[in-house]
């Protein structure tokens, strides 16, 4: 209960329910079944609210598909990427144990 021994009004619970303030409300409303309930009966959403709500947050149709083809063709890409890379690796391999032999024949 407040500080008062009162429930908070229903213009008071309103108000907490759009801003957060007071925290005392809020501080109330967490021992308060009461209060709790009515906050329960202000914030309800009648079913055609859900529904349009679920239709404007649902993802495009297709969105699944785009992004597996999407996420197919960056794996070929990097794996195209890593094989140039390889190659130009395989010639500097290639290259430094050609000179590393000749440094040893030296000494």
């Amino acid at each position: 209960m407040s500080l008062l021994g009162r429930h908070p009004s229903t213009e008071r619970l309103q108000e907490w329910l759009e801003r957060g303030e007071p925290a005392r409300v809020g501080r109330h409303v967490a021992d308060c079944d009461r209060c709790l309930g009515a906050l329960e009966q202000l914030s309800d959403l009648d079913d055609a609210l859900v529904a349009d709500l679920a239709e404007a947050l649902a993802p495009p149709s297709g969105l699944e598909d785009r992004a597996a083809s999407q996420l197919e063709r960056r794996l070929r890409n990097e794996d195209a990427l890593l094989v140039f890379i390889d190659l130009f690796a395989v010639g500097w391999d290639a290259a430094r144990t050609i000179f590393h032999t000749e440094e040893e024949s030296d000494v």
